[in-house]
């Protein structure tokens, strides 16, 4: 599959488009239910543009039914959830945790909203920053580290690798593009690699002068 990797400044301009779209749907949400642990991050950004002082956070969580997921979110957590609100996430795939949650909230209006959102969901939010088209894993930065070793893990194997041969791999493996990488995330992933290295998942070496890792 293929992967596309984020940074933060493209994730503060989907929050920027998604509080300029409730502005003009006159929307003005009582509070704010983030869905964890995506939501987290988009929450708590859009109760400072919008000056929401109530941000609740829900637990979603996800069990897998044959090539299913299902999402199970707890009803009582949403007990201090009053008035109008506004259930957020980071990403729709399937949709099936906003639509879960808009069906357990009680309150006197509700409405969704997704950071992105993908073909493949069957449910709409009322309000999305971007719309993805391909079938693509998007890796949010707030998520960067544990994505990026489960990858790593994935195309790394007993021979030693230096950086740009790591790089590599992710290329031809999952599209990465090293430059787009670099750009998004600069120097990330040296220190991912270093990460798991403390792990005890990779070990480091050296080779003609330059670090080099492999899986230990």
């Amino acid at each position: 599959m293929k992967v596309t990797i984020t940074n933060w400044d493209y994730m503060d301009n989907l929050c920027k488009k998604l509080a300029e779209q409730i502005r003009e749907d006159e929307f003005k949400p009582d509070c704010i239910v983030a869905l964890a642990r995506g939501g987290w991050f988009a929450g708590n950004i859009l109760c400072d543009m919008l000056g929401i002082n109530n941000l609740i956070s829900v637990r979603a969580k996800h069990y897998s039914a044959t090539t299913k997921l299902i999402p199970e979110i707890v009803k009582e957590d949403f007990s201090h959830a009053k008035g109008k609100i506004l259930i957020v996430d980071d990403v729709a795939k399937t949709g099936k945790s906003l639509e879960l949650a808009e069906e357990l909230c009680d309150g006197e209006e509700v409405k969704t909203a997704v950071l992105m959102l993908m073909q493949s969901s069957s449910y709409i939010p009322h309000y999305f920053g971007d719309y993805i088209v391909e079938d693509v894993w998007i890796v949010f930065p707030w998520n960067f580290y544990e994505e990026m070793i489960d990858l790593i893990e994935r195309v790394v194997g007993e021979e030693y690798l230096c950086l740009w041969e790591v790089k590599w791999r992710l290329y031809e493996t999952y599209g990465i593009d090293p430059v787009s990488l670099e750009i998004s995330q600069p120097g990330k992933l040296e220190s991912v690699l270093n990460e798991m290295v403390r792990r005890g998942i990779l070990e480091v070496g050296e080779r003609r002068g330059e670090r080099v890792w492999k899986r230990r």
